[in-house]
């Protein structure tokens, strides 16, 4: 039998891999224990699972997934044109222009563009900021670099050569964008909006910072603020079944999105067949 041999290189994940299971896996499973855990004092009336017959949270879950999925398709909208016009622009200025809108923004802290786009809104429209259209926008404006990033990382580096190929083949300007570029980068599209859906879902200060009234406009991740109190057992217990229920709905997002590509290999293949 042949021993195992490690190579050198590969101790250099090791670091990493102890950083992944002290802080990722281990607390990971350690809140899903919590959630199906009585807290000490619990009475005979306690319900462990209050929070999977709250039907609220429910309410909140659906809207927080439904404006996840709203708030990614629109920042997929806008990114899409944006980096091609950037990854093919010949004029260095514009292109410097157009990169320093994404990238400065992300310097800034998050409170800091919240109360500036409050302060945009509350002189532009004369009523109060409290409903889930405004909770919609500040999403998207915050989110949005998150989107181009992966997407102008990808792209930037696709051979020229591609798109002549496609102009010679005849294919004009939005055959190539469709047929070409978007295929191309499917991979960095489905990793935009995965990370875009779970900064909405779980953001906190949107709600509480930009909206007059966030009661009424709440996220996945106000609701895990609220609960997490950790001089209250009974809080911490709900806080992580809602921690443990988003990590279901998400991951079920998560692989779902991640299937695109693979899914549209194989159709591909099927009719190249």
């Amino acid at each position: 039998m042949n021993k195992l041999k490690i190579k050198p290189q590969q101790l250099l994940f090791l670091p990493y891999l102890i950083f992944i299971l002290l802080f990722v896996i281990v607390p990971i499973i350690w809140i899903i224990i919590l959630s199906f855990v009585e807290p000490k004092g619990a009475g005979s009336n306690y319900d462990r699972f209050e929070m999977w017959k709250d039907q609220n949270f429910w309410s909140i879950f659906i809207e927080s997934f439904g404006m996840g999925i709203l708030v990614s398709l629109t920042c997929l909208i806008i990114s899409l044109p944006y980096v091609y016009i950037l990854t093919n622009a010949k004029n260095k200025s514009l292109k410097f222009l157009m990169l320093s809108l994404i990238v400065t923004p992300l310097f800034l802290f998050t409170l800091v563009k919240i109360l500036a786009l409050r302060g945009i809104l509350t002189l532009i429209f004369d009523i109060p900021i409290d409903n889930i259209g405004y909770l919609y926008l500040g999403s998207v404006y915050l989110f949005l670099p998150f989107m181009i990033i992966p997407l102008y990382i990808v792209l930037n580096g696709m051979p020229k050569n591609i798109l002549q190929a496609s102009q010679d083949l005849g294919y004009n300007k939005l055959a190539t964008f469709i047929k070409i570029v978007i295929p191309y980068g499917l991979k960095a599209i489905c990793s935009g909006i995965i990370v875009v859906f779970l900064l909405v879902i779980m953001s906190v200060a949107i709600s509480n910072k930009l909206l007059d009234n966030s009661a009424g406009n709440q996220m996945i991740g106000n609701i895990i603020n609220d609960l997490t109190n950790p001089s209250n057992p009974f809080d911490m217990q709900k806080a992580s079944s809602v921690v443990f229920i988003s990590l279901l709905g998400t991951s079920l997002v998560y692989f779902s999105v991640s299937a695109i590509p693979i899914i549209y290999r194989k159709f591909k293949g099927g009719i190249n067949d």
